[in-house]
């Protein structure tokens, strides 16, 4: 065989080795994301699935890897609600008044405190505690429901909804998904 027969036959057997392992990597967040859901109901297989696809070296991750990138999407969806608060992006409903803008500071602060938990959630699980990882992506409900009480009670309607609702699915695919780990 010439070099460049043989160059042109390695060519085509890198790329038809690449395009398996790209079928199997996607193979692996989806199966991972329907086993979470078999261990809890209130897992969102298509959001699970939609998240990792988008987060470079998610096709790349075992279970182990999924799970601290769920922690991590967690830090990232808190700091943006943060400065999405911040910025003015997301503002108090009219009604709220000057009660709605502190219960939107309010709101900065916890998702300041949910972008934390998720931190830590990471870090415990980077140690292979994952006990204690759960427990930190578990405190993310109270946090964001704190949030959206907050501005309720000031009589303003949840402009945070999207970030409220993210945050809680991802709390819950990465307490699913450490649960799987041994």
């Amino acid at each position: 065989m010439k070099a460049s027969s043989l160059a042109v036959a390695v060519a085509v057997l890198v790329v038809v080795a690449c395009s398996g392992r790209a079928r199997v990597a996607d193979a692996t967040i989806e199966s991972t994301c329907a086993a979470a859901a078999k261990g809890d109901r209130r897992v969102d297989v298509r959001f699970c699935a939609r998240q990792f696809a988008a987060y470079h070296g998610a096709a790349e991750a075992d279970a182990w890897g999924l799970s601290k990138i769920a922690a991590l999407i967690g830090v990232n969806l808190g700091d943006d609600a943060v400065y999405d608060i911040g910025s003015g992006k997301i503002r108090p409903s009219p009604g709220g008044g000057a009660k709605g803008k502190a219960a939107m500071d309010a709101c900065a602060k916890a998702y300041d405190s949910v972008g934390l938990a998720f931190a830590e959630a990471s870090d415990e699980l980077g140690a292979r505690r994952y006990a204690a990882a759960k427990q930190e992506m578990a405190r993310v409900a109270a946090l964001v429901q704190r949030c959206d009480s907050g501005l309720a009670k000031a009589g303003a309607r949840s402009a945070l909804s999207r970030y409220s609702a993210d945050c809680q699915q991802m709390a819950i695919i990465g307490i699913a998904i450490t649960g799987l780990l041994k």
